[in-house]
């Protein structure tokens, strides 16, 4: 029987050469695409938050404090002075919200707030670094529940019934409540 070559390999193959010898530069690039595409997403998603959690230049502890203090007094005027109607009748109502949380804009002082959480930290304003990170941490986690929350009162979600927009703002507000709590408790930990 005679042996057939493959087409679209370099040099002279045949079938029971094996698939190990049917590379050529295009397979091994398609190969390689796979790998990239890995690597890219790793660095997109690691480099970030790696760059998010370190304390800005010229952050020293006094002012890592300060910024904190005027933090924790945001989240007392963003609950005082809450209005689910108001921004639920708004286009794009939860934005107010995003704005005093610091996840929109940069000009609340809650803004990067996981910097100065970082700085507080390694600070000698801090006694037990582990318990104020394991405290930061869940802070960090009810800011971005209650961002999420606040940016899906501004989306429609689809045909059909819609969830109304004072429904996401609501349970942001639950979240922001959660906050102040957890800020509290930061309070006791930051001398």
């Amino acid at each position: 029987m005679a042996k057939t070559p493959m087409i679209g390999t370099t040099g002279h193959h045949y079938p029971s050469d094996g698939p190990e010898i049917l590379s050529s530069p295009r397979r091994e690039l398609l190969l390689l695409i796979p790998k990239i595409a890995a690597t890219v997403t790793t660095a997109a998603v690691v480099l970030p938050h790696q760059a998010f959690a370190a304390a800005p230049p010229g952050m020293t502890a006094d002012s890592a404090r300060n910024q904190w203090k005027n933090a924790a007094t945001v989240l007392d005027d963003l609950l005082q002075n809450w209005s689910t109607e108001k921004w639920a009748a708004e286009v794009g109502g939860g934005d107010n919200i995003r704005t005093k949380l610091g996840t929109q804009g940069t000009t609340s002082p809650l803004f990067q707030i996981e910097k100065v959480f970082k700085a507080l930290r390694d600070s000698e304003y801090v006694d037990d670094f582990i318990e104020f990170q394991e405290t930061a941490d869940d802070f960090m986690d009810a800011l971005f529940q209650a961002d999420s929350l606040a940016n899906s009162s501004n989306n429609k979600t689809g045909s059909g019934s819609q969830t109304p927009p004072a429904v996401f703002i609501e349970q942001s507000k639950a979240e922001v409540v959660k906050l102040q709590s957890i800020a509290k408790k930061m309070n006791g930990m930051v001398n």
